[in-house]
């Protein structure tokens, strides 16, 4: 596998605004230590019980922008059968990822550092809604050429109709009301949140994935609404 960062002209936009995230000044406000706290407390548990269930047992599996890959670190290994990839844009992030992953792979994600039919499943938390439409179908090109066939990708992608999101967002409007020249924001715009289930669907469909589960989110308090596709056999 290459470990060489890969950037074409959309990476390096998302890659600076990811860089500036993952800054460690940023990271130790209070709000993201909270967002720590809650990605290993709420969302760690919710990857675990999709991976485990949809998941095969053995192979090589690849977080397509892992940043701490905190969300991680309940996944059962199944006693070292499972190997783990963190893949992320921001080399410095993946300094500090959780030791649950076995490898670190700085790459850009619309040109990931893998083989054709060479990964055995794909997972992500709260990463494709930073990304137009136009960018998510190349994101999902990608994924569909390095999955092997037959299995799956999980997508924990944060609906438009989030109840933690707009509580956010009410957040942020309310310190950006105060007439700071910097913008507040917790996180890189949230440009493509997930409308619908239809909509989830659809994004599977027209990039080769056949949907087989999609949850609406309860399991993660309503954050994210869970989508589950397979890369069916040729």
């Amino acid at each position: 596998m290459n470990a060489e960062l890969q950037i074409g002209s959309d990476g390096a936009k998302s890659q600076s605004a990811w860089t500036e995230h993952w800054a460690d000044e940023r990271q130790q406000s209070i709000s993201q230590r909270f967002f720590s706290f809650y990605r290993k407390a709420v969302f760690a548990r919710t990857v675990s019980y999709f991976t485990s269930r949809y998941f095969p047992t053995q192979g090589v599996f690849v977080e397509a922008g892992s940043g701490t890959a905190e969300t991680s670190i309940r996944i059962d290994k199944c006693g070292g059968a499972r190997k783990l990839i963190a893949t992320d844009i921001v080399q410095p992030v993946l300094k500090r990822c959780h030791p649950v992953m076995d490898s670190r792979v700085c790459g850009d994600i619309f040109n990931m550092p893998y083989a054709d039919d060479s990964v055995d499943g794909i997972w992500n938390v709260g990463v494709m809604e930073h990304f137009t439409h136009e960018q998510i179908d190349m994101i999902m090109t990608e994924f569909h050429r390095i999955l092997k066939p037959g299995h799956r990708i999980i997508l924990l992608w944060p609906g438009a109709d989030s109840l933690p999101q707009k509580m956010l967002r009410f957040v942020e409007f309310i310190v950006n009301s105060r007439g700071k020249k910097e913008k507040f924001s917790f996180h890189p715009p949230e440009i493509s949140q997930l409308k619908s289930r239809k909509e989830g669907h659809e994004v599977l469909r027209r990039n080769g994935f056949r949907s087989t589960h999609i949850e609406y989110g309860w399991r993660s308090l309503m954050a994210f609404k869970t989508l589950v596709a397979v890369k069916d056999e040729n």
